[in-house]
């Protein structure tokens, strides 16, 4: 499960650069994803991608989810925890003369993204466009920065 914690730059310490390369390799050795290989014809894993984003008046999630509808994706946020839920069906039909090609892809995932503990989870609004789930979770009041005056 991934937290939304705001982004620091990585450093490039010899020790922060062998972590990212051993995170790299083990990425590359369990796949949890579901995503069709680049001939599209094979199932790969398939995670779909996520971006987050802080702003001062709220968190902003992007997932990219092409070839769902809204009808396929269900979103959920209990105990500051945001889950995002869906299931790909696709089938590809191809008719030539002397023969029938017929792919059926399909897959389901789930993220599941911890929050902080000081957003209005009541306010939560997500918006679905051209494969792309915008999601945007509202912080509380006590929570937004505030510029302090020097007196």
């Amino acid at each position: 499960m991934k937290q939304l914690t705001r982004y620091q730059y990585p450093s490039t310490t010899p020790v922060n650069n062998l972590r990212r390369e051993m995170d790299r390799i083990f990425n590359e050795l369990i796949p949890f994803n579901w995503r069709l290989d680049e001939s599209e014809t094979t199932m790969a894993s398939w995670t779909p991608t996520t971006d987050m984003m802080e702003t001062d008046e709220s968190y902003l999630i992007e997932v990219d989810l092409p070839g769902l509808t809204k009808k396929d994706i269900q979103i959920n946020a209990h105990d500051n925890v945001l889950s995002i839920e869906g299931e790909r069906k696709r089938e590809t039909k191809e008719e030539h003369p002397g023969y029938l090609r017929n792919e059926r892809y399909f897959g389901s995932f789930k993220r599941s993204i911890m929050l902080p503990a000081s957003v209005m989870d009541d306010k939560i609004k997500a918006t679905f466009k051209d494969g792309v789930l915008r999601i945007n979770v509202p912080k509380a009041e006590k929570s937004k920065r505030k510029t302090v005056p020097i007196d």
